[in-house]
């Protein structure tokens, strides 16, 4: 018996079966693929960054080779906000169903930051039904924002009072995994299960009518290294289904799994982790208006944790872009208003540019600061943007020496204005680094035609403790040659740099897109450790990603 649940944004099932001779069952309790409607994908993608800035995180790979068609377009993750109280409330069911579920859905509780309410009345963010359909399921994470106060997001088709303890804990707990924005463990790239594909195939067009482009995507699909925090395959984990030996080669073989294994529980704490900061270093256009809304002008007024002596510096960096091909890409991503108490961090575009949606990154100082230095420097400050060059440089001096050795400097772009005609091609880099000064570069090559650029930088002594940072780039895992969408690994930190989790702020520092296709190209950090972090350079949809880089910052 078996049953596999697929992908993202899909739902889960319990399996009753009558194996006959041929080892095929005759009858089959599964779950098929749910994901949201088409025509509620875009208010999902902006509640889901609204619910948490790092939603605005890598194009999955389903999304990038076509798997579930345009409804997964556009490039958006799924996890609830760190300390989120989710109500739950249960719609229907006989006393002894509706304990069960409350019982056993907290288990994922006890090792994240979340809470389960369970509520009698008013809205909530999980609606459980109960009926005898014969088909349990979820939403995935933050996608139940979308749907209708008035519709259920989970289901539980098959529970009655005699269902016994383990078939109760086995589909509940993988149900609110789901809730919860957790994925299928048999689709690690790590599981490496030796499928015998022609019995796979055989079985699922007896028991689904499956066709084998269905089987390929919802069975055989894998997501890519980069986009788990485990190296190992983990067969005991509540997220994974049974595997019969008859759909392998070797025997390989995988039971009901009814409880969180270790890893489950070292899973959902990282991803909701005790120790994360409540205070945001993000800001999405999507935060206010939908990417099918073009606009120009957007702030979001950030208030301090607590007040400054002086207003603190900040540097600004872009993290997500998505333009219109038909006119010149233009924006500008920077701190305004910054007073005492509070900063509007500003995401704007001007002129003709067809403007879906951006994002900055930014990063504070006091003023005043023993160890931070921070500045931002444009081609517009070298040369008029009507004069465009191909390579432009400044030596930049620090209004303090760097005592005994060099410092170490992060660049991130704040500021692109690109001919719309040829590839969009822009890089932002510091060399020849000393106490007192480095050189930060605004480049392009080939036929681009670069009208304008800018660049933030933060620089620190290199002997601080508790601090790293660095470049990262497409070149570190590929030629530019072909492009690709989808583009991640894994850094680590050097040996006892952290004790605990860091927060880490990254953004852009290269760019190389066709211009063919729209601009998007974005990059996020997320599976961050005291010992590292994976990284994620993107495009989606059909856009042509030759190179991306970025920068990042690590900090207790």
């Amino acid at each position: 018996m078996v049953n596999f649940l697929f992908l993202l944004a899909t739902c889960a099932s319990a399996l009753a079966a009558t194996i006959p001779a041929a080892g095929i069952p005759t009858s089959i309790k599964i779950c098929t693929q749910l994901r949201l409607p088409s025509e509620l994908q875009a208010l999902a993608d902006t509640l889901a960054i609204k619910e948490n800035p790092a939603n605005a995180h890598p194009v999955s790979p389903a999304a990038q080779n076509g798997t579930f068609g345009p409804a997964l377009a556009l490039p958006i993750g799924n996890m609830w906000a760190n300390n989120r109280n989710l109500r739950v409330k249960i719609l229907n069911g006989t006393p002894k169903i509706k304990q069960k579920i409350r019982d056993l859905s907290v288990q994922w509780a006890q090792y994240a930051s979340l809470t389960l309410t369970f509520v009698e009345s008013g809205d909530a963010e999980i609606r459980v039904n109960n009926d005898a359909s014969g088909g349990s399921w979820s939403y995935v994470g933050t996608d139940n924002l979308a749907i209708p106060q008035t519709s259920q997001t989970m289901n539980f088709g098959w529970f009655t009072d005699s269902t016994d303890d383990t078939e109760f804990s086995r589909v509940i707990v993988h149900e609110f995994g789901h809730a919860l924005g957790a994925i299928h463990e048999h689709q690690s790239p790590a599981a490496g299960i030796p499928w015998n594909k022609e019995a796979v195939y055989a079985y699922y067009l007896a028991t689904n009518n499956w066709s084998r482009d269905q089987v390929d995507s919802n069975i055989f699909f894998q997501y890519q290294a980069s986009s788990t925090q485990f190296s190992a395959f983990d067969t005991s984990s509540i997220m994974l289904y049974a595997i019969p030996a008859s759909l392998t080669t070797n025997g390989f073989s995988v039971g009901w799994n009814t409880a969180l294994s270790p890893t489950d529980k070292v899973f959902i704490g990282k991803t909701y982790p005790p120790q994360a900061s409540d205070i945001s270093s993000t800001f999405y256009t999507y935060d206010l208006r939908a990417g099918s809304q073009p606009g120009t002008d957007h702030y979001k007024r950030q208030l301090f944790p607590a007040p400054y002596a002086a207003p603190p510096s900040l540097a600004v960096g872009i993290n997500y872009l998505d333009f219109g091909n038909d006119k010149n890409p233009r924006l500008t991503v920077y701190a305004d208003k910054t007073t005492t108490t509070s900063t509007d961090i500003r995401v704007d575009t001007w002129s003709d540019t067809h403007f879906y949606a951006a994002g900055a990154t930014w990063f504070r100082h006091a003023a005043n600061d023993p160890d931070y230095q921070s500045g931002s420097w444009s081609t517009e400050d070298d040369h008029p943007w009507s004069s465009p060059q191909e390579t432009t440089s400044k030596r930049i001096t620090f209004s303090r020496p760097f005592a005994s050795a060099p410092p170490k400097v992060v660049v991130w772009l704040n500021k692109i204005d690109i001919l719309g005609s040829k590839n969009y091609r822009v890089k932002a880099f510091a060399t020849d680094i000393s106490t007192t000064a480095f050189t930060l570069h605004l480049d392009t090559w080939s036929d681009t035609t670069l009208y304008r650029a800018a660049a933030s930088w933060i620089a620190y002594p290199a002997s601080k403790q508790g601090v790293a940072s660095g470049s990262i780039s497409t070149d570190d895992i590929r030629p530019s040659q072909p492009p690709v969408a989808a583009n991640s690994a894994r850094l680590n930190f050097a040996s006892g740099t952290f004790t605990a989790a860091p927060k880490v702020l990254i953004a852009l520092n290269t760019i190389d897109v066709g211009q063919s296709q729209n601009l998007r190209l974005k990059t996020s950090a997320d599976g961050v450790s005291k010992d590292g972090f994976t990284w994620h350079i993107d495009g989606w949809s059909n856009t042509v990603v030759y190179r991306g880089g970025a920068s990042y910052i690590a900090f207790q």
